[in-house]
């Protein structure tokens, strides 16, 4: 992998494990009678709802006002809004390394497809973790979300500018190909990894 100064991570499933279903069984329960996990599921991700939500077209109010709307919620806005955050635990132990990692780098950059809630809920899960990150690029503020070529420029701007200089990781392959496709050091960060890819080797050496 050639030199590299700035290193720019995805957020789920490398920084923190997450499970849609999970919420989807939860708003499930909140729902009139016979409402299922499947059903839920599909409203979501089957539809455009998550997709919208993530790219900040709707805000969270829209969404928790179309869940209930969907599945006859009575619930409070602050237990829908928990059913669907609370969907994520820390990758531990890559957590305990990125202090030592940030080091290594000039730029730290967080570059995740999220929403309000979502980033909002692993703010609160990992405050120091996210705190080390110079730059948080997310998909619900810049308008736009992976593997679209503009979230990957703004990611690169908020890295210094230079694609040639960015190691990207992320879990999922046809993101990190966009990230090659436009000149990024990209590498997959496989599901149940416990430790950073290998190859990382900053131009910074300021351990």
């Amino acid at each position: 992998m050639p030199p590299s100064s700035a290193l720019i991570l995805d957020m789920g499933n490398v920084l923190v494990f997450f499970d849609h279903h999970r919420a989807c069984r939860r708003l499930a329960a909140l729902g009139q009678p016979g409402t299922t996990e499947d059903d839920v599921f599909d409203l979501l991700f089957h539809q455009p709802l998550e997709r919208h939500y993530d790219c900040g077209e709707i805000t969270t109010t829209t969404l928790l006002a179309a869940l209930r709307e969907a599945f006859g919620i009575t619930a409070a806005d602050e237990s829908i809004a928990n059913a669907w955050a609370d969907i994520f635990e820390p990758n531990e132990a890559l957590v305990a390394e990125l202090p030592g990692l940030r080091l290594r780098f000039d730029r730290l950059v967080l570059a995740s497809n999220t929403n309000e809630l979502h980033i909002g809920r692993v703010r609160a899960l990992i405050p120091d973790t996210l705190a080390l990150f110079d730059e948080h690029v997310l998909s619900f503020e810049v308008g736009c979300r992976k593997p679209a070529e503009e979230f990957f420029r703004r990611a690169i701007a908020a890295a210094g500018g230079r694609a040639s200089e960015c190691v990207y990781i992320d879990d999922r392959e046809d993101f990190v190909a966009a990230a090659q496709a436009l000149g990024m050091n990209a590498v997959v960060y496989g599901r149940g990894a416990t430790s950073w890819p290998q190859g990382i080797m900053p131009t910074s050496q300021r351990l």
